[in-house]
């Protein structure tokens, strides 16, 4: 805050006028923190017990908060979208009180000369679930589990924790988001751009995208459905269920979105919202802990075959071990969590390449070997799994060929 400006700058300003004009500056920002900590607080205290008895006395004092500047409002959009994803029982609760504030005309709008809004605030924290906060707190938690040493069984529980964690809070944040469209909070574009983004295929996430479509169309459809034609999506969604794989949970969420749709979305009993009642991953059926399984074991994949392509281009442009051990020791690389996949992955990146990154990758397993960071029997296991491997045989129709051209280069 510069309160200076108010004197001309040709005057001698003497120290003890800047003095003072320093501590007026300094008890106003106090102030103003003092002002944030208690608004906060109140919030904390609105939010973390609220039920459908206290919702009509307390929503009129959330909206009697003095809210002056945009990063107080946005740590209460986080305390109040936290707690809406935590308490997933209540989530209609929190619904609409976040519609009362936003439908209140002078708390949604901060000020006349900005454009941030409660509305657009809580919008972005919903949307980032999907589109940004994967990824990064996936990002982390690999750092984390890279530096904590975790051994290959640790890591695949971490990973499966972190999933199931994931997917409930994605879950919870559709049924939000579908509660809110309900309440008038969000309008009908948002709703339409969120079934769109759900509706694309995606390998990695679909039984989750489904899952959370399946949810929000459960909440919206008999609103939507006026507007709307849903008979294209809801028929996508039925022709999933030939997926012998698909898990049951979704196979009867699906079913239940079909019987809303054929019976003109007449919502006359409470939505049953299936598979989401688990709260830790280890009280999950076996059946249910196998997708989380094989998607953590993906990952744990793709995370070693990257650095192995970091490792095995590092050697090929500087042909110096020194550099590519201390590259590893740097990195910390999954060489040292699960040697036989990261002999895999080294053999897999040179298959894409020509005959010079083969030889390449076969000298550096051999050194590697040499300097006691992979055993004999890892390299050996590693290539007899490519060789071994159904998929990778389709792929390259002279798969011994050139395997050879990688162990030839070694006693391998």
């Amino acid at each position: 805050m510069q309160l200076l400006h108010i004197f001309p700058y040709n005057y001698n300003i003497p120290l003890i006028v800047c003095t003072a004009v320093d501590k007026i500056e300094k008890k106003i920002i106090m102030e103003l923190i003092s002002n944030s900590d208690e608004v906060l607080n109140t919030v904390r205290s609105i939010v973390y017990h609220l039920n459908d008895v206290n919702l009509a006395k307390m929503t009129p004092k959330m909206i009697a908060l003095p809210i002056n500047n945009v990063k107080l409002l946005e740590e209460i959009t986080d305390i109040i979208f936290d707690r809406a994803l935590k308490r997933q029982n209540y989530t209609h609760v929190y619904a609409q009180m976040c519609a009362c504030m936003i439908n209140d005309s002078k708390f949604n709008k901060l000020a006349t000369d900005t454009k941030t809004t409660f509305q657009k605030v809580l919008l972005k924290k919903c949307s980032d679930v999907f589109y940004i906060e994967y990824q990064q707190e996936l990002n982390q938690l690999k750092k984390k589990m890279k530096n904590d040493n975790m051994v290959p069984k640790r890591c695949i529980s971490t990973l499966n924790n972190f999933q199931f964690d994931f997917n409930k809070k994605s879950i919870c944040n559709c049924r939000f988001i579908g509660e809110l469209f309900k309440n008038g909070a969000f309008p009908e574009k948002v709703i339409l751009s969120c079934i769109t983004d759900l509706s694309k295929e995606n390998n990695e996430n679909n039984e989750l995208q489904m899952h959370c479509l399946c949810t929000i169309l459960q909440l919206v459809g008999p609103i939507l459905s006026k507007t709307y034609d849903l008979n294209k999506l809801v028929n996508k969604l039925v022709s999933s269920l030939n997926n012998h794989g698909m898990p049951s949970t979704l196979k009867c969420l699906i079913h239940q979105v079909k019987r809303m749709h054929s019976k003109g979305w007449k919502n006359e009993e409470p939505v049953n919202f299936i598979g989401n009642n688990y709260t830790v991953f280890s009280d999950l059926p076996i059946h249910m802990k196998s997708v989380y399984r094989l998607k953590s074991i993906m990952i744990m994949a793709e995370w070693i075959y990257d650095e192995s392509h970091d490792v095995l281009f590092n050697f090929v442009n500087k042909n110096k071990i020194d550099e590519v051990m201390q590259l590893l020791q740097i990195s910390n690389t999954w060489i040292f969590y699960d040697p036989v996949l990261f002999v895999v992955s080294i053999i897999l990146v040179a298959l894409e390449e020509n005959q010079i990154v083969r030889n390449h990758a076969g000298k550096l397993l051999n050194n590697l070997n040499k300097k006691k960071k992979l055993s004999t029997h890892s390299i050996q296991s590693g290539v007899n799994k490519v060789l071994n491997d159904s998929g990778t045989k389709k792929e390259y129709p002279n798969l011994s060929n050139l395997v050879s051209d990688i162990t030839g280069q070694s006693k391998l």
